[in-house]
């Protein structure tokens, strides 16, 4: 009873992945990323795949190879969805013959959807088409494509948690949020989104180079853009 989005950008070298759910914090369960790829493991989640496969894909740097450790390494794989979205190439992704329909993946140039229990067959490739033909940044690019998810018909029921995280250089993470429970998580992580942003840069200083770093003062008066 998830959907998620996996994207990449090839000029800026990032990579991430969005996630949405009918039950809480769906961030602290599904999804992980590297600069080198995104893991999934959802349906009935078992989060200590996310290590197997960020440890596989460190040795192999393969998709196929990565999934096919998480399908291995899983306790009753027919009940877990697993996907891997690599910064460049093909991913890979596993649907277990229990998951529940409407389920499975679509691919894009750039990302891949994942899910199950969906409320029709459109949101899958939807997600891909507005992430594909989207504009902004990569977070925001994310959110569109599980937007119009949501709008396909989401899942079979009503939405509770959602994450972003987008993966910059230097392991620092540009985007890593979560709403943990809300009778509208999306429209929650837009406002979210929408704040973090222009404040990310500053942090990212204050890892790097603290001596040049902004006040956290500073940092809290930068005002989201347009507002």
């Amino acid at each position: 009873m998830t959907y998620s989005l996996a994207g990449r950008c090839p000029v800026t070298g990032q990579i991430g992945f969005a996630v949405a759910t009918s039950s809480v914090c769906v961030g602290a369960r599904v999804g992980a990323v590297t600069q080198g790829c995104v893991v999934f493991s959802q349906a009935r989640t078992d989060p200590r795949l996310h290590a197997v496969g960020l440890s596989a894909w460190a040795t192999t740097q393969d998709a196929q190879e990565t999934l096919t450790a998480m399908v291995v390494a899983a306790t009753a794989p027919h009940w877990r969805q697993l996907g891997v979205l690599p910064a460049t190439g093909t991913p890979a992704h596993h649907t277990g013959s229990s998951c529940l329909a409407h389920c499975g993946a679509h691919i894009g140039a750039h990302s891949m959807s994942l899910g199950n229990f969906l409320g029709s067959d459109r949101v899958l490739p939807d997600m891909v088409d507005a992430f594909e033909t989207a504009s902004g940044t990569l977070a925001e690019r994310l959110l569109t494509g599980m937007r119009a998810g949501e709008a396909a018909g989401s899942e079979n029921e009503p939405l509770q948690s959602g994450a972003i995280i987008v993966m910059g250089t230097e392991d620092i993470k540009d985007v890593d949020l979560r709403v943990d429970f809300s009778s509208d998580p999306l429209s929650d992580m837009g406002r979210l989104l929408a704040d973090w942003q222009p404040k990310a840069a500053a942090y990212r200083i204050r890892a790097l180079d603290p001596d040049n770093a902004p006040s956290s003062a500073d940092v809290e008066r930068v005002a989201p853009a347009g507002s």
